[in-house]
C-alpha cells in the first residue's frame, strides 16, 4: 500500500509548500451530501477546511508523521475534531461501519505501486461507497519522468526561508525512487537540512481505466485542472471523477 515512510521526516515541511488550490474543487462533491470519506488524508489540508465549512469527514491515513501534523491543527479548534473522524490506516484495509456517496484520494493514487495495490485499494473504496457513489482522485502524470535534483519551492516567513528540492530516477520497473531535501534558513544561514526517500509508480491513463473498470467503476469525467477543464491527452495531470456502478 502507500509507502507512507516517505513523510516521516518531511510531514513538518508538506503543507509549506502543497500549495494546491482544490479545496473548492472537492467541495463541489461534498457540499451536496455534506459527508465524505477522505482517504489518504496526509495533514488535512483538503479535510480541514472541508469540516470548516460543515462538513462530516471521515479521514484515513497510514502515516504516523502526518498524522500527528493533522491532530496538531485539530488540537487547535474542538469544533472541527466533532466533525472528523480520523483514522490510522491505508486504502486497502480501512474500515467503517457506514457507506459514503463521496470518496477522495488526493495525491495518493501514484503511491500504489502495482496493479495488484491498486485493485486491493479501489476495491475496499468501492466496498464503502453507496450505489452511485463517487471516487474522485487525481494523478499526475507530468512528474512521471527522470528529473535532477531541482529547485521545487521556496517559502519566505518572516526572517526563516524553506527551499525544496525533488530528483525523481525511474526504474526499469516503472517504480519511482523520488528524493527530497528541505532546507530551512534563519537570516540566511542555513539551520537545517533533511533528505527524505519515498517511492512512487508509473501509471497512465489506459491503465487507469481498466484498474477502474476491474473493480467496478466507470469513469464519468476527467479534468486537466481544479477548475474543471476538461482533460485532453498531453495534459500534466488528470483528474478522474468515477461513479460506483
Amino acid at each position: 500500500m502507500i509507502r507512507h515512510d516517505g513523510y516521516d521526516r518531511a510531514a513538518v515541511f508538506y503543507d509549506l509548500f502543497d500549495t494546491k488550490d482544490n479545496v473548492d474543487f472537492f467541495h463541489h462533491y461534498a457540499q451536496p451530501t455534506g459527508i465524505i470519506a477522505d482517504i489518504g488524508a496526509g495533514t488535512g489540508r483538503i479535510a480541514i477546511p472541508l469540516a470548516a465549512r460543515g462538513i462530516q469527514v471521515y479521514c484515513v491515513e497510514p502515516s504516523e508523521a502526518m498524522l500527528k501534523e493533522f491532530e496538531k491543527k485539530l488540537a487547535k479548534d474542538i469544533r472541527l475534531s466533532r466533525r472528523i473522524t480520523l483514522q490510522k490506516n491505508d486504502a486497502a484495509a480501512f474500515e467503517f461501519d457506514r457507506r459514503f456517496p463521496a470518496a477522495f484520494l488526493s495525491g495518493a493514487y501514484d503511491h500504489f505501486m502495482d496493479d495488484d495495490e491498486r485493485i486491493a485499494a479501489l476495491s475496499n473504496m468501492h466496498r464503502h461507497l453507496e450505489t452511485g457513489g463517487k471516487i474522485v482522485f487525481d494523478v499526475f502524470l507530468g512528474s512521471m519522468k527522470n528529473s535532477p535534483l531541482h529547485p521545487a519551492g521556496s517559502i519566505t516567513q518572516g526572517t526563516t526561508e524553506y527551499r525544496r528540492y525533488i530528483k525523481s530516477t525511474i526504474g526499469s520497473d516503472n517504480r519511482i525512487e523520488v528524493l527530497l531535501v528541505y532546507e530551512k534558513y534563519q537570516r540566511g544561514r542555513l539551520t537545517q537540512r533533511i533528505e527524505q526517500q519515498s517511492q512512487a509508480a508509473v501509471v497512465n491513463r489506459k491503465q487507469t481505466h481498466e484498474v477502474l473498470a476491474m473493480t467496478g467503476f466507470e469513469v464519468v469525467h476527467e479534468y486537466s485542472d481544479y477548475q474543471f477543464k476538461k482533460f485532453t491527452p498531453g495534459d500534466d495531470l488528470l483528474i478522474v471523477e468515477a461513479e460506483r456502478t
